[in-house]
């Protein structure tokens, strides 16, 4: 067993499952989730600081999907993805009734219109639990597709956990290659119903940019329309040096982005994406 000594609040885990290849089911306890005041919604994530093999904890932390929540919000389920390297990954390996986990912060990004009447969900094998979330507490009669893009050869797309889907919904995977992703090359291709709908990108951090710039710039979809997460970096070390060696310059970006954007958020996005990209930052 292996014990956070830190400052955030903690829960315990009191129950280990592989659930499948790809994905560990670890279920939490304690009443610091409740003290997050949990908004209740599908994509609902906090950041969880787990065990180290060396001693002490992740004091980074990283953010990870409740899967499932009682309602009195003292015991929680989260889907951990099996992959190489990762700091959660490592610890789901190991993961033992007992350890502690530190947690702090919650927040949520999904946003579909009340007035959808469909919806395409679309990630790497790292979104699937936030997906079969979604999936599982949509409105009855919503036409749901589902892309899911995973590696090719990989134990994801041999095992990855899809969600059983309500009526009228479907399941596409999506092959990709060692190291890559296709996401905007999906949205590209999308056949979209008509009517108000949503259309929801999640993955890589580079793929989703690419993604968001096909919805935004190429199908023209207007901001309420989608949404476009960056879930993980595939140069997350590399992005994190980056940051911490210039964190001013990020900042500076950012504050021109904004004034430049004119309250657009999506055209402030656009303009910070471009200034980072011609300053060599992402």
């Amino acid at each position: 067993m292996t014990t956070v000594q830190e400052s955030h609040p903690r829960v315990r885990v009191v129950e280990v499952n592989r659930i499948s290849d790809a994905f560990l089911r670890a279920e939490l306890e304690g009443s610091a989730l409740a003290g997050l005041e949990l908004p209740g919604v599908p994509d609902e994530a906090c950041v969880f600081y787990f065990p180290l093999p060396e001693g002490g904890h992740d004091h980074l932390g990283r953010w990870y999907t409740l899967r499932r929540v009682t309602p009195d919000a003292t015991r929680a389920t989260i889907d951990v993805l099996c992959h190489d390297g990762g700091v959660g990954a490592g610890w789901a390996r190991r993961a033992a009734v007992g350890d502690e986990l530190g947690i702090s912060r919650v927040n949520s990004w999904f946003r579909r219109p009340a007035d959808a009447r469909w919806q395409v969900l679309i990630g790497d094998a790292a979104v699937l639990p936030a997906i079969a979330r979604i999936v599982e507490e949509s409105p009855d009669g919503l036409a749901t597709e589902v892309v899911a893009e995973l590696t090719e050869g990989s134990e994801q797309a041999q095992g990855a956990e899809i969600p059983p889907m309500p009526s009228g919904a479907r399941v596409r995977r999506v092959s990709a290659a060692p190291g890559t992703s296709a996401l905007d090359e999906i949205v590209r291709g999308l056949e979209l119903p008509d009517g108000p709908g949503y259309v929801y990108v999640c993955g890589e951090a580079a793929a989703t940019r690419a993604a968001r710039k096909v919805l935004r710039h190429e199908r023209g979809l207007r901001p309420v329309d989608y949404g476009v997460l960056g879930y993980w970096r595939r140069d997350a070390e590399r992005f994190r040096k980056r940051y911490e060696a210039a964190p001013d310059r990020f900042a500076q970006a950012w504050a021109e982005a904004e004034a430049g954007g004119g309250g657009d958020e999506e055209r402030v996005l656009d303009l910070y994406e471009s200034k980072l990209s011609e300053a060599g930052l992402i």
